[in-house]
């Protein structure tokens, strides 16, 4: 009905595209319009002509500035009758609104206060009335035309330009406006924790702090008088006075340098942990291989160009010219040893990562999507985000005039050094135990730097208290445009190249495949840490996948459907009825399976939902390519999204094997012994045995000769 009337519209539109404007200015204010904003789509309409903007028959800027403008008038008109019918209407309600939605509405503007007016802009149901309850509870007209405009633009952006970016395909911008939607309610969720966590160290924080110093001070005064230690004293006065110079509060070289000296100790000995386990390939190893599989079956490509734009904070042409700014506005308002203090952090952590990288030599992961020519271990940009970013964010806590200023700084660049760290994991460039070495590089060397910046503090030769005057703000200020503005043009301006997998080296198979398989030691599946799972289940040879496919699937094997978030709703929704949902990932010589299928069947009369995973690999017999696969069968699901297993993996197998014996050409199979009978338990604890054996079935007609061996079963 929507789109057929705004095809009727659309010759009207492209002959009088001030018609246009004035279409987005109403459907931007009819949608915001109290009552009627819930019954009109506006939001649908400005996407489409927001699309029809993408052909170029109608001015973009127009269709958006008319939109926004439609949609803060369409506020303030709300908020204008909160403030002459606020109160009334709060209590009996108005049309079909009862008073429950007014007050639903308020506990959101409770709880966020005047951003509410911005963040209600993106939530149904809540917009509409988020500026009326804002004129009820009588806030600042000013106030609340600064956050309505922010919302405004924010919104005509998402709706208008979603509908311009993908004109081409209304289909693709409704999917990616769901992403949307998706990402900014993880957007809100985080920043929401984040308030949380500023709210108790507000209320909290000096209580806690009084707290420990009380204790702090109670048990000195406790060992003081304790006769023990008084006669330790007397015995050892030279220690004791040492110890007590450690424990002074009241200087720097005491309590602070000690703790500060224990915090670097204590990064030293965890990066030398790392490196330990990174060296003796501890379950770190298989952790990392494990995950980067992982993050590179689930990453959303959409999501590679954020990410990307992330990691353009470490590149070393970005990050050089910033450092060089960061040094000249040290060195002017704060003097030379706040300039040395940052020289330090920086220099001594861009040194110690490439020697470290040097002495490691760790290949960069397959998974990568970027190409990279340094090795991996410890990430360069892990550590200088901590080096780097880590010391802009302690001088800026550092010279914070209250306790919220410190809270919100801190968290901000928190956010950026996490930010920095998961683009490299997200991009596939690092492993997990790369980046934390290079955190911890980072911090090493952050912590030297804040002794030397806190020494200086001591002698009154850095002056965090004094304040600026306008001069020096302004120039601050246009030091830090400048850094923003090299970032933004330095990442337009970067391309960085995709990386290319190194093909696999095939191997041919010239013995027994059960005795090639035992000689690699590749019997078993692997959890996520590397340990031995269940056992593999059956070979399969045929010409290419899509025959392999094709065989399974006219055995009424399903491809199981691909882990999106739709379909983990789909099969919260219908548990065992959703017979072809996403499958767990299994590892096995290091990788998840390429390949993943499901059948319903009949178990003892119940229904069960068989699967089967595959993995291609670079072997060969006789030309055909090998797959291994594990079975297994699932009986139920609990916690809504998670599939119980049947402990039984043999019978799964058998039940495969069943429709090839009874079709017209069978596959040539043999049955071997693998391993001895096994039980064990998969990741989750739940129980598996098997009985060892393996089946191998070949689909090209040809025999098996050479493939078992004499002794082995066949059928």
């Amino acid at each position: 009905m929507i789109e057929q009337l705004l095809q009727s519209l659309l010759p009207s539109i492209e002959h009088f595209h001030s018609l246009a404007y004035w279409l987005a200015f109403m459907l931007a204010l009819t949608e915001t319009a109290l009552v009627v904003g819930l019954m009109v789509p506006g939001s649908t309409l400005l996407l489409l002509l927001g699309a029809m903007t993408a052909t170029g028959q109608i001015d973009f800027a127009g269709v958006l500035w008319f939109g926004i403008a439609g949609a803060v008038l369409g506020d303030n008109l709300n908020y204008w009758l909160g403030k002459r019918y606020g109160q009334r209407w709060l209590k009996t309600g108005v049309w079909f609104l009862k008073p429950e939605h007014f007050e639903q509405a308020r506990e959101f503007f409770d709880r966020n206060g005047a951003k509410s007016v911005f963040l209600g802009r993106f939530i149904p149901s809540i917009k509409e009335i988020a500026p009326f309850v804002a004129g009820s509870v009588g806030m600042r007209q000013r106030t609340f035309l600064f956050w309505n405009l922010l919302g405004g633009i924010g919104w005509g952006l998402q709706w208008i330009g979603g509908g311009y970016l993908f004109g081409q395909s209304l289909a693709l911008a409704q999917a990616w406006m769901s992403r949307i939607g998706l990402l900014f309610l993880a957007i809100l969720l985080l920043w929401l924790l984040l308030w949380y966590v500023k709210h108790i160290l507000l209320r909290q924080g000096p209580q806690i702090w009084l707290l420990l110093n009380s204790l702090y001070r109670s048990v000195a005064t406790a060992l003081a008088a304790n006769p023990f230690l008084k006669q330790f004293n007397r015995r050892h006065p030279v220690l004791t006075r040492l110890i007590r110079q450690r424990l002074d509060l009241s200087r720097f070289s005491g309590l602070p340098l000690t703790l500060l000296s224990m915090s670097l100790l204590y990064i030293a000995m965890l990066f030398g942990g790392i490196v330990e386990d990174f060296l003796t390939s501890d379950p770190i190893v298989a952790v990392d291989h494990a995950l980067a599989q992982l993050v590179a079956r689930f990453r959303p490509s959409e999501l590679i160009p954020v990410f990307t734009w992330i990691t353009a904070l470490g590149i070393s042409k970005v990050v050089g010219p910033l450092i060089l700014l960061a040094l000249v506005g040290a060195w002017l308002y704060r003097g030379r040893w706040l300039a040395i203090s940052l020289l330090v952090s920086t220099a001594g952590t861009a040194v110690f990562t490439v020697l470290s990288k040097m002495a490691f030599h760790r290949p960069r992961p397959v998974e990568a999507v970027l190409q990279e020519q340094s090795y991996s271990f410890p990430s360069g940009h892990a550590s200088i985000a901590v080096g780097f970013y880590g010391f802009i964010g302690y001088m800026l806590v550092r010279a914070a005039p209250d306790l919220g200023s410190r809270i919100n700084r801190l968290l901000a660049i928190l956010l950026v050094v996490l930010a920095i760290g998961l683009s490299r994991i997200v991009l596939g460039v690092h492993y997990l135990s790369d980046v934390w070495a290079g955190y911890l590089v980072g911090a090493g060397w952050l912590v030297i730097a804040i002794t030397i910046s806190e020494w200086g503090t001591h002698d009154h030769r850095i002056h965090w208290q004094t304040a600026l005057d306008t001069k020096q703000r302004r120039q601050l200020w246009l030091l830090v445009f400048a850094a923003l503005a090299w970032y933004f043009f330095y990442a337009v301006q970067w391309h960085p190249r995709t990386f290319t997998a190194p093909p696999v080296a095939v191997e041919s198979v010239d013995k027994p495949l059960t005795a090639f398989i035992q000689q690699k030691k590749l019997e078993h599946t692997e959890t996520l840490l590397g340990a031995p799972s269940q056992p593999l289940s059956l070979v399969l040879m045929t010409r290419d996948e899509s025959a392999l496919v094709q065989q399974l699937e006219a055995s009424g094997w399903q491809p199981a459907d691909p882990p999106a978030p739709g379909n983990f709703l789909k099969l919260l929704r219908l548990g065992m009825d959703y017979v072809n949902a996403p499958l767990a990932p299994v590892f096995w010589n290091g990788r998840i399976n390429d390949l993943g299928f499901e059948r319903a069947a009949l178990e003892e009369g119940e229904r069960v939902i068989d699967t089967l995973r595959l993995w291609k690999t670079p072997w060969l017999v006789d030309g055909m390519p090998v797959y291994v696969g594990v079975t297994r069968s699932y009986t139920g699901t609990y916690w809504g999204l998670l599939h119980r297993i049947a402990p039984d993996t043999d019978a799964v197998a058998q039940r495969l094997l069943q429709p090839f014996h009874m079709a017209k050409n069978p596959p040539a199979s043999c049955e071997v012994k693998l391993v001895r009978a096994e039980i064990g338990s998969y990741l989750l604890g739940m129980p598996f045995f098997s009985s060892g054996r393996m089946h191998i079935l070949n689909f090209t007609g040809q025999n098996l000769t050479g493939i078992c061996s004499e002794q082995e079963h066949r059928q």
